[in-house]
């Protein structure tokens, strides 16, 4: 190591330490006093001085091969990049960590979406599909191109799996149009795919979740049912008659693991619940501004609901065997009160939340925060294998951590208070080649 790359990864690897310490203390004295205790804000992080220089270093590596030392001497980081490079970033979606063990990820660049699988030390792009889902046990991925969406029955890393449903885009959207002739929607979008905020396949492969900000339909055995949001609420002003286009900002949805249930709404909705079995919508109010994202629970009993208001939110949890026909008045617990949630992964104690701010917590059915973990920029998505021991993050800083969840202890550069540490990262910027960190 040259004299002068010594000095520039002492630096980074001193403010590094420096700004978490601080910004650790800082959180600590805040949550002891209810953030009652007025204190200074921490000196800002200086590495994004470094950022040019370091960032050459982590391209050298990547032609070396030699990640393992490019870690030791310049730990990562994204925030000292994020004002430089804001223009190169994107947002990274988790979908699976596949059986196999390859994480199945895709990028948000509306213009061209991407599909990718990766491990820690390889990955692969897959051309011309836009658009990929998992089921919540995991068994079936569902995969859109412009054409279909193929329902494959556990692939491998190639994607190539048995066949378990097909479904064409121009079958699929003659029934949409059939539903809302009058308005514009899903059925109307030229490249379906690449419009899909979230695609989940489910019960055998033969059912499908299509979320997108045109509609959120259920899709069974090519039979398509309209979920949201409902055209009676749209009136009937002659003058908007034409061409209207069906659909809110902030649309999401979930499905149960049991396949009972999905959950989904938008901005401008209750949250709401649907009980497949009777085909009984439930209508529960949020406890903050704008309902913002879903997700179950590993045994189906809970339903978590989460509604924003700005960058900040509140989440609630729905015992489902608590549910009545006036849900909608009821007060449901409340299991954070701060949040607002991109993205969850259910686990066995709780549900891990990622938020705008790029915070990860832990928080269990109680309600209670078992420990917080900052990865430096809002959270596109999360995804944990079946042993819950590793955790895929992506982030919109365009980044895919490698989270081990079973290290049992945190090292000096982390922010947060979980006992957890990163393994493996890869940046997925647009315009340049993946590169590992």
């Amino acid at each position: 190591m040259t004299q002068q790359r010594e000095e520039l990864a002492m630096k980074w690897r001193q403010e590094g330490k420096r700004y978490a310490a601080d910004v650790n203390e800082f959180v600590r004295i805040g949550m002891e006093s209810n953030w009652q205790q007025k204190q200074p804000e921490p000196e800002e992080d200086k590495r994004h001085r470094l950022a040019g220089k370091v960032l050459k270093e982590i391209k050298a590596a990547n032609e070396t091969g030699d990640i393992a030392e490019l870690r030791s001497q310049f730990p990562p980081a994204t925030w000292p990049f994020s004002d430089i490079y804001q223009d190169k970033m994107q947002g990274v979606e988790p979908i699976a960590i596949m059986p196999n063990g390859g994480i199945l990820f895709q990028t948000s660049d509306s213009a061209q979406p991407q599909i990718y699988v990766a491990d820690a030390t390889s990955i692969e792009a897959f051309a011309n599909i836009y658009s990929a889902g998992v089921s919540p046990d995991r068994k079936y991925v569902a995969l859109a191109d412009d054409k279909e969406i193929r329902v494959l029955a556990e692939p491998d890393r190639k994607l190539n799996g048995t066949v378990a449903a097909r479904y064409e885009w121009a079958a699929l959207q003659r029934q949409i149009k059939e539903i809302l002739p009058q308005y514009e929607s899903l059925a109307d979008d030229e490249m379906p795919a690449r419009s899909l905020i979230k695609m989940v396949p489910f019960a055998n492969g033969q059912s499908l979740l299509l979320v997108s900000s045109g509609g959120t339909f259920l899709v069974e055995q090519e039979h398509v049912t309209l979920l949201h949001p409902d055209p009676a609420t749209y009136g009937d002003d002659e003058e908007d008659e034409e061409d209207r286009y069906i659909g809110d900002a902030m649309m999401h949805g979930a499905v149960s693991p049991d396949n009972r249930w999905i959950a989904f709404g938008s901005q401008c909705s209750e949250h709401l619940l649907l009980d497949i079995k009777e085909r009984v919508v439930h209508e529960i109010a949020p406890a903050s501004s704008y309902p913002h994202h879903c997700t179950f629970s590993l045994d189906s009993r809970e339903v978590w609901f989460n509604a924003c208001h700005f960058y900040n939110g509140e989440t609630i949890k729905v015992p489902i065997a608590e549910l009545t026909d006036n849900a909608v008045d009821k007060e449901w617990p409340s299991m954070n009160g701060e949040m607002r949630v991109y993205a969850a992964a259910s686990v066995s104690n709780g549900q891990i939340l990622g938020d705008a701010y790029g915070y990860l917590r832990l928080i269990n059915s109680e309600g209670e925060e078992i420990w917080r973990y900052f990865v430096g920029s809002t959270i596109t998505g999360l995804a944990v294998s079946a042993d819950e021991a590793l955790l895929a993050v992506g982030t919109y800083g365009g980044m895919l951590h490698f989270i081990d969840l079973q290290s049992g202890e945190k090292d000096v550069y982390t922010i947060g208070t979980a006992p957890i540490q990163e393994m493996a990262r890869w940046i997925i910027w647009k315009d340049e080649a993946p590169l590992r960190w």
